[in-house]
């Protein structure tokens, strides 16, 4: 199972753990966790690095 973090590009915060799925709905990020959580982000996927099991997200 390959789970993520995901942070905001400009100050790293960390917006989610142990992310499962990520969508995109119009300008907002989805983020749904290992537990069924949902984050719903207005902003821009910037890149996902599966080796190191992190998303970047530049938030609007």
């Amino acid at each position: 199972m390959c789970l993520a973090n995901a942070y905001a590009e400009i100050d790293q915060a960390l917006l989610m753990e142990n992310t499962k799925t990520i969508s995109i709905e119009g300008d907002e990020v989805v983020l749904k966790d290992l537990f069924g959580a949902v984050k719903r982000i207005k902003g821009t996927l910037r890149f996902v690095d599966m080796e190191e099991n992190r998303v970047v997200i530049a938030v609007a």
